[in-house]
């Protein structure tokens, strides 16, 4: 019997966007009946393998409140999909799972990308001044609470259940008080036909023709730069690694920095440590220039001090360079995979670079091998999710 399932996502940007557009494109892969309801028209490319879309209203507040207005604006509309649908279960994405309170009769799941737990605990302490501070600590910290209680709340109901992307992310729902029988762990995965290994010299070709830099012999990465995403740390330890090694490196900063503030501390880090020959910003990059970053590097880095699963790391290993990491998130599961653990950066302090550093200076000094089969792809993520679905079906 085929599976009717109602896809509600948020939008198609950004990592919830990719998990929710590529988990739409493997469903109907494997033969699933697809109706998809979203504030934001779906890729061409899912519009052409033949899926059903349903266009909702779109919330004008952010986080915590986006939610909560998406509700008010569409519990009609939904009720009204579910009726002509018919769906055996809905499948949404984090803070959405409030949309259950109108649907009582098939199951709904909802993805947790993340719980910000971590970095409420290590936010006080990132180099944000002003004004920014307060906008960054209060949004932070009232999302969090927000999303914890609805998570709760919502899954005390029956048919009411969660996704977690990575384990710790499951650990961290279940001490907010959700009960474990209702919190699944699916880590995610990528698209190999797009993340794939490139001739590093033809990859340092396209990118010193691309960005107008000079490369170093040897490369590091980090994409997605910002307080929470550790990048003033990893300056710090750049510093101290080229004491240690000297410096024959380049690391390319990819992505937008954040707050002004931020952004600014980093800059004359960058300034005052003397490494504008070493660090290179190269702002914000398309999705399609990464696999040449990627291919480019030696090694990419993720000093994160809060994760639910990035994309960043799966990316990369698929591309065959190692990933350094810290301990959070979904970044321990998917370097155990790889049997990379010895990369991997315990958060216990705040300061962590001279341990980031090491780290760093091994992966400069000696080839790691990256076994890119191991890499989990959306195809299996995908089925692994109608698994639970067909079973909370029953």
């Amino acid at each position: 019997m085929t599976l009717k399932l109602l896809h509600i996502a948020p939008f198609f940007h950004g990592g919830v966007g990719i998990v929710a557009y590529n988990l739409t494109k493997e469903f109907i892969k494997l033969g699933v009946d697809v109706a998809l309801a979203s504030p934001t028209r779906p890729p061409a490319e899912l519009l052409k393998l033949g899926i059903t879309y349903h266009s909702l209203k779109k919330p004008l507040l952010n986080d915590p409140f986006y939610a909560t207005e998406f509700y008010i604006l569409n519990t009609g509309i939904i009720r009204d999909l579910i009726d002509r649908e018919k769906p055996d279960a809905i499948l949404t994405h984090g803070p959405l799972v409030i949309i259950a309170r109108a649907i009582r009769e098939i199951p709904t799941v909802s993805i947790v990308h993340g719980t910000y737990a971590n970095e409420v605990k290590w936010m006080w302490n990132h180099p944000i001044f002003g004004v920014e501070r307060i906008k960054y600590i209060s949004s932070i910290y009232a999302t969090h609470k927000f999303d914890m209680t609805l998570y709760k709340l919502f899954t005390q109901r029956d048919n009411v259940y969660l996704v977690a992307v990575s384990r710790n992310t499951r650990r961290e729902l279940i001490e907010a008080g959700v009960s474990p029988s209702k919190v699944f762990s699916v880590l995610n995965g990528i698209d190999k036909e797009v993340f794939k290994p490139t001739n590093k010299d033809y990859a340092k070709t396209q990118v010193e023709e691309i960005f107008k830099i000079r490369l170093k012999d040897k490369v590091l990465l980090h994409v997605n730069p910002g307080p929470r995403k550790g990048t003033h740390m990893l300056i710090k330890a750049v510093a101290i690694l080229r004491k240690i090694y000297g410096d024959n490196f380049t690391l390319l900063i990819a992505g937008r920095l954040g707050p002004k503030t931020y952004r600014e501390y980093v800059e004359n880090m960058v300034r005052g440590l003397k490494l504008e020959e070493n660090v290179k910003m190269l702002g914000y990059v398309e999705n399609k220039l990464l696999p040449q970053l990627y291919s480019v590097a030696d090694a990419t880095v993720a000093p994160s001090y809060s994760e639910g699963a990035p994309l960043v790391i799966p990316e990369s290993l698929a591309c065959g360079t190692p990933v350094i990491a810290t301990n959070v998130g979904g970044n321990p599961e998917y370097l155990k995979l790889m049997h990379l653990d010895a990369l991997l950066v315990r958060l216990c302090n705040y300061d962590f670079s001279v341990t980031l550093a090491n780290k760093m200076f091994s992966v400069l000094q000696e080839e790691w091998h990256v076994n890119i089969n191991a890499v989990p792809s959306w195809s299996n993520r995908s089925q692994i999710y109608i698994n639970i679905i067909k079973e909370l079906s029953k």
